[in-house]
């Protein structure tokens, strides 16, 4: 079974918080673990992280907390993703980075490529604010390898 690891989790269910919340307001750590049920240290340094990546701003002083960095429908899963664990992986073979020693005889690394992209592409239309729709029935996706050859 493939799973994202459960400090990825946690930022999108912070993130989604965040937006459900108020994403123009600022949010303590605080307050958005007593909202999640997620432990205060766990937040506070997933906050840091999502914060130096990028998609969130920090306030500091009484005042202070944290805020999206931009719109909810502008944020995809994928950068949240990305931001906590790096680029999407399946295998070491779907980047361009590959330093398998089986690659010069290897005859999946391209369909594993086509996988990678599928799966990256899928995250990165989901948007942040789709998270928090209060109804997801009937909305399951249909998920395709063929992209008119394009993959």
């Amino acid at each position: 079974m493939m799973r994202i690891n459960k400090l990825t989790d946690y930022s999108i269910i912070i993130m989604t918080d965040i937006a459900a919340m108020d994403s123009t307001k600022v949010h303590t750590a605080k307050k958005i673990s007593k909202r999640t049920n997620i432990p205060l240290p766990t937040v506070t340094n997933l906050l840091k992280k999502l914060s130096s990546e990028g998609l969130l701003t920090s306030q500091r002083g009484n005042q202070g907390g944290y805020a999206l960095a931009e719109s909810s429908s502008t944020i995809s899963i994928a950068s949240i993703i990305e931001s906590i664990e790096g680029p999407i992986a399946l295998t070491e073979c779907s980047t361009n980075e590959c330093a398998c020693s089986y690659e010069s005889k290897c005859s999946v690394e391209v369909p594993w490529q086509k996988i990678n992209k599928t799966v990256k592409s899928a995250l990165e239309e989901i948007k942040l604010n789709e998270m928090i729709q209060p109804n997801h029935e009937n909305e399951l996706l249909t998920l395709s390898m063929n992209d008119g050859g394009n993959l």
